[in-house]
Parts: structure tokens; C-alpha cells; sequence
């Protein structure tokens, strides 16, 4: 039998804000996965490390950008997971600044230093590819999974949530942030085309008040299509809060995820888990992550109320079966296969020595 492999994660995203936001959750789920695979022998960044430990891989979970998140020396051969790189295929609404783009030569020149760079989609390694100028051998698709804890939930729970939160009857859902590329006032606007009787929920800890240019388009767009008695913001569900998250996906009329770009789209499967209904627009990673199993829109508003009427059509025995399917389409991806394939690729770059 071989010698396991010694890995060093960097888990400093479990113990800052980034703890109960994306970049956290895939360094918990992850590193806890892959501590369970035999061959690895996993050492947390953050914890005590033993003397004797050598590390023969390390593992940085997260990129930025425009901070300096990557050092140019590492301990050992070293792999880096970018998520995304959003801001740079919309530049116009993605101002790093002066200090910022300089940091982005940096963190270019980083990453010319290490060895594999993992990502959650094969549209986002396009992205890497064609706007940090890496190879593509280079690039390595991993396919992310949703929280195994949100599950459906029952119709107790989801009374319970809609009392808690003053939930109307019948909404769609969208949980995330209200970054460009996501669209969001292009899913307000949508509500002007669906019976007045539809009301929309916003999950997110961004729906709240603020002096950015994002909020301020949601406002604008919220005036112009007279929506705002049929809007919900809901800023303050925290992360650790599954029961509740659960249970508002599960009272939904279907999930809409209208973004003009991801790099993967977690609540997506988060929605398939809970047996809601999907609704999401055509592009970039939402194709592969949505699978047969979601309603495929365009970005328009006009698009995106004709995903949402398609739901609404459904008989009880249809959206039965389509979230039943959707279900079997979620469970396809799992944490303990990310760790794998994230293994495999730790294994890919030794060998190269």
C-alpha cells in the first residue's frame, strides 16, 4: 500500500466571515470529506500542526481577485480553487480600483506559482482560462454539492416559517446575493408579468438598505414596476439557520435563479433538495448544474415570468414528478465525490515530479 499523501489546507475561511457564506461552506464540507479518504493524511491550517508533519500538498480554497489572498512561496506543491472570475467578464460593474488592480497583478503572478487550479464548473474554467491566461491541462473541473442538511420540508415547518416570517402564500424564492450578475432586477421586474396573486421572497443578507450602486438598481426597478407590496426581503436568515432555509425552500412555488453568470449556482440543488421546483436562466454553469431537471429561461424579465408561469401550469402530479427527478438529479452530487475528484488531482500533480 502507498504512503498517504500529506495535505495542508488553508481553513482560515472557517474562523472569519466567510464562515456561513460560500467560500466557507466549501472549505468545511471539503476538508471534512477529505479527511475521511484513507490515503490522505489532512492538516488544518488553522489547527496545531505537529512538527513531524511535512506537507506535500497545499490546498488554498479560496481566490480573490483583487485582495492578496495567495502567497507567492508555498510549503509544497500547491493547488488553488477559483470559484469564479465574474468580475472580469463584467468589467464595467466590477471596479477594483487602483490598489485593487494592482493586487490583481500580484495574485496573477501567485498563481503562475502554483501547480493545478481547481474550479466548480466547466464554464468557469472557459472564464480562467481565457482571462487569467493559464493552460488548460492546468484547470481542473470539480463539481460542487449542496448542504446535505437542507432537506424538504414538512407542511408543520412550513407553516411554522411562513408565520415566523410573515411569508405570503404563494411565492417564488431567490436566495443569494444582489451582485451584477445576478440579475435581480430583472426578477422584480418579472413579477409585472405574473398574476398579482404571485409575491416574490429574497433571501440574502445584502436585501437591506445601503448606499451601493446594486441596491439602488433594485429600488429603481422595485418604483418603476410598482412590485414593492409584492416584495419580501429576508437579510437576516442566518446560514447556520437550516431548519428555517429548509422550510422557506420548501414553501415555494418554485426557486428562480436568474443570473447573467455563475460559477456553479448552489441553491440550485439546495431548491432540488428541498423538492421545489427550479426555474434558472441558460448560461454559463447553470446549464451543467441544472441538468434536464430545471425550467430554462432567458435573462429578460419577459423570460424569465414565462419559466415562472410554466411551474405555475403544472398539475400536482407533474410538479410531483419533476421535483422528484430533480431530487434524483441533486443527489448526483455529493461532497464525499468532491473530495474524491480533489484527491485525484492532488494525486495528478506528485506524479508530474
Amino acid at each position: 500500500m502507498s504512503e498517504k499523501i500529506n495535505v495542508l489546507i488553508e481553513t482560515s475561511p472557517l474562523g472569519n466571515a466567510n464562515a456561513h457564506r460560500g467560500i466557507g461552506m466549501y472549505t468545511k464540507f471539503l476538508t471534512e470529506n477529505l479527511e475521511k479518504i484513507e490515503d490522505l493524511n489532512v492538516q488544518r491550517s488553522t489547527l496545531p500542526i505537529p512538527p513531524e508533519f511535512k506537507p506535500q500538498i497545499v490546498h488554498y480554497p479560496y481566490f480573490d481577485l483583487f485582495f492578496s489572498t495567495l502567497p507567492l512561496k508555498h510549503p509544497a506543491k500547491a493547488v488553488v480553487t477559483i470559484h469564479d472570475v465574474i468580475p472580469l467578464k463584467f468589467p464595467d460593474f466590477y471596479d477594483p480600483g487602483l490598489k485593487g488592480s494592482m493586487r490583481f497583478i500580484k495574485q496573477k503572478v501567485a498563481l503562475s506559482q502554483t501547480q493545478a487550479i481547481i474550479t466548480d464548473s466547466q464554464a468557469s474554467k472557459t472564464d480562467i482560462i481565457n482571462h487569467l491566461g493559464v493552460s488548460e491541462e492546468k484547470v481542473h473541473v470539480v463539481y460542487l454539492a449542496a448542504n446535505p442538511q437542507l432537506q424538504a420540508a414538512d407542511d408543520t415547518s412550513i407553516k411554522r416559517v411562513k408565520r415566523k416570517f410573515k411569508l405570503p402564500k404563494n411565492y417564488f424564492l431567490y436566495v443569494g446575493d444582489i451582485n451584477y450578475n445576478k440579475n435581480i432586477p430583472q426578477l422584480i421586474k418579472s413579477l409585472r408579468y405574473l398574476t398579482r396573486e404571485t409575491k416574490l421572497v429574497l433571501v440574502g443578507r445584502n436585501f437591506k438598505p445601503q448606499n451601493i450602486p446594486e441596491w439602488q438598481w433594485i429600488e429603481t426597478q422595485i418604483a418603476l414596476s410598482d412590485v414593492a407590496k409584492r416584495i419580501k426581503f429576508l437579510p437576516d436568515i442566518s446560514g447556520e439557520n437550516l431548519d428555517d432555509l429548509s422550510a422557506i425552500y420548501s414553501g415555494a412555488i418554485a426557486y428562480i435563479q436568474p443570473s447573467l453568470a455563475e460559477g456553479f449556482g448552489l441553491p440550485v440543488l439546495e431548491a432540488m433538495q428541498c423538492r421545489t421546483p427550479v426555474v434558472c436562466t441558460n448560461t454559463t454553469s447553470l446549464i451543467e448544474v441544472g441538468g434536464l431537471e430545471s425550467v430554462f429561461t432567458g435573462t429578460s424579465a419577459e423570460e424569465i415570468a414565462k419559466g415562472a408561469e410554466e411551474v405555475l401550469s403544472w398539475s400536482k402530479t407533474k410538479r410531483l414528478e419533476r421535483t422528484r427527478s430533480a431530487y434524483q438529479w441533486s443527489q448526483t452530487f455529493s461532497w464525499s465525490k468532491t473530495a474524491t475528484e480533489t484527491a485525484k488531482v492532488y494525486q495528478q500533480i506528485l506524479n508530474q515530479s
